[in-house]
């Protein structure tokens, strides 16, 4: 038996999982938000806080700061971070053919490691992770 995404996640060290879980309602409003205005691009979540195996993802927040990057301005952007030519590939790729209303093109850089991630098959799409935090903006205090 597997234990639970919690205590295997943190015992090996990878976090992004719990990250994405928590923001999941964040990073799909900016998904969404970069869309309407830009088009296709990633979303970008550099975690400023180290996260600790100690970390309890049910009350504890992460400090992080998540921006649009649009599909045109995305190769400048990973060639800066000089991440390897095939995951280059691979994510302008990814931006080209996901579909925005039901994924998200993801990078979530933290403790000296950045993650690629494609979201899709999401319980919830970007376009309705959008309408929620317009809803309820003040719970997120975003200005």
């Amino acid at each position: 038996m597997r234990p639970e995404s919690s205590v295997w996640q943190g015992n090996f060290g990878y976090w992004q999982n719990r990250f994405i879980q928590q923001n999941i309602l964040l990073i799909g409003y900016t998904a969404w938000n970069g869309y309407l205005n830009t088009g296709q691009g990633i979303v970008v979540c550099n975690v400023v806080d180290t996260i600790s195996s100690v970390l309890d993802w049910e009350v504890d927040s992460v400090t992080f700061h998540q921006e649009f990057i649009p599909q045109a301005q995305v190769e400048a952007y990973l060639q800066a971070l000089e991440l390897q030519l095939e995951a280059v590939t691979a994510l302008l790729k990814a931006i080209t053919t996901y579909d925005p209303n039901q994924a998200i093109v993801l990078l979530v850089i933290g403790n000296g490691v950045v993650d690629i991630n494609l979201l899709n098959n999401l319980k919830i799409s970007p376009a309705d992770c959008y309408a929620q935090v317009q809803h309820r903006w003040i719970e997120f205090n975003l200005t």
